[in-house]
């Protein structure tokens, strides 16, 4: 029934997801699996979590929750409870936001406002660098095979690919390029998820802010996987002079919740809306997701899992290099916090890996430009004992 680029079918032992709790997944024939994933990083609390279920009970059958807050006309209640716990979470300097669903869409907020703010259209972006793949945003992405079959319709001119890490020279040289058109913004991810789990060189990206400010252009940070604890901290912002903010997958508390925060005067260069926004969406805004988000934004705070993560993410990095440093296929274990990769000297050998944990109750992806790395991204409160035992599985299968 499914459009044959939706959904991926192994050739053996196809999965189909039944219940999950936590950390723990059960297919429809009962096996349990530990899941390492977590929903693309978009479950900080794990499956079926506590903030869910609050939101879950309140309502009753003469409490039923707002289907719809029309939420570019007249705001539900929560849309305004969930921008102020989520502006609240941020350093002070990024007041104003905007909503959407998934991170593509908070990503095209970010470009447009760039656009509107400093008059400008070019864009810096980076080698293997995921940007999401709606048409907007799909000239920032580096992947090749998902932009060639629209490559005629996309305005590729406008955006020069570095490598992730460049030096300054690079940057200036890619800048001058753009001439015609004049940078708008420099996009980068504070760590590469999608691309093998590559973080920058030390203090690269206050580099990028310096240098797109010399040129009157801005700095996003798009942090849809990485923002609100996964690197243990909210946001890269709390050190890197940024303008604009992407954030996606855990505000939502796994339902499709996406934001775009900037400082004020960036994102005032928006029209005030009058009755007609020039950008919005039917369920921008959705008040049950927004309910959900709220909670996991507050149950993040509330048990530190920033902190935590920085603290189990040591201890796991520990266990990986203890377990399977030492194996002649393993070619780097990094990461920072609770996004951690393995690097296979093997193209390829990373979806090798996916497929024979999965045989073992293990859910984890491969990733990088030739899927040899497998990455390791597991709920922010995952208990210890559980992730140590996917990790010692993970050793037994290599």
């Amino acid at each position: 029934m499914e459009c044959h680029d939706s959904t991926y079918m192994p050739s053996q032992d196809p999965l189909v997801f039944s219940r999950a709790n936590g950390s723990l997944i059960w297919d429809v024939e009962g096996k349990e699996f530990i899941d390492l994933c977590a929903g693309f990083g978009a479950l900080a609390l794990g499956h079926a979590s506590d903030a869910l279920r609050d939101v879950a009970q309140q309502f009753s059958h003469e409490n039923p929750p707002i289907e719809h807050g029309m939420g570019d006309v007249y705001p539900a209640e929560e849309k305004v409870l969930f921008l102020e716990t989520l502006r609240a979470m941020l350093p002070p300097a990024y007041a104003t936001g905007a909503l959407a669903l998934g991170g593509g869409q908070a990503v095209e907020i970010a470009m447009k406002t760039a656009m509107l703010s400093t008059g400008k259209t070019g864009f810096i972006v980076f080698e293997e660098g995921y940007h999401g793949l709606d048409l907007g945003v799909l000239p920032l992405t580096a992947r090749s095979d998902f932009r060639a079959p629209f490559k005629e319709w996309l305005s590729e001119d406008r955006v020069i690919r570095v490598p992730y890490g460049c030096s300054t020279q690079q940057i200036e040289e890619a800048i001058k390029q753009l001439a015609p058109y004049g940078l708008s913004a420099i996009v980068v991810e504070p760590l590469q998820g999608r691309a093998g789990v590559k973080l920058p060189p030390e203090g690269w990206l206050s580099t990028l802010a310096l240098a797109a400010h010399a040129e009157g252009g801005l700095l996003i940070f798009d942090e849809i996987f990485t923002g609100f604890g996964r690197l243990g901290q909210i946001t890269a912002a709390e050190t890197v002079d940024a303008d604009l903010l992407c954030f996606g997958k855990a505000i939502g508390g796994g339902f499709p919740v996406s934001a775009c925060f900037a400082k004020k005067q960036v994102m005032d260069a928006w029209p005030k809306s009058t009755g007609e926004a020039i950008h919005t969406g039917t369920f921008f805004g959705h008040p049950f997701s927004l309910a959900v988000g709220r909670r996991t934004l507050t149950e993040i705070n509330r048990l530190n899992l920033c902190h935590r993560a920085r603290e189990l993410g040591e201890k796991a990095k520990h266990r990986l290099v203890d377990k399977i440093g030492s194996s002649s296929k393993v070619k780097d274990i990094r990461g920072q916090a609770l996004m951690m990769g393995i690097e296979f000297h093997e193209p390829g050998f990373g979806a090798k890996m996916m497929d024979r944990l999965r045989k073992v109750g293990v859910i984890a992806l491969p990733s990088g430009r030739d899927g040899n790395v497998l990455s390791l991204s597991p709920a922010l409160n995952i208990p210890e004992n559980v992730l140590f035992e996917a990790i010692d599985r993970l050793a037994q299968c290599l």
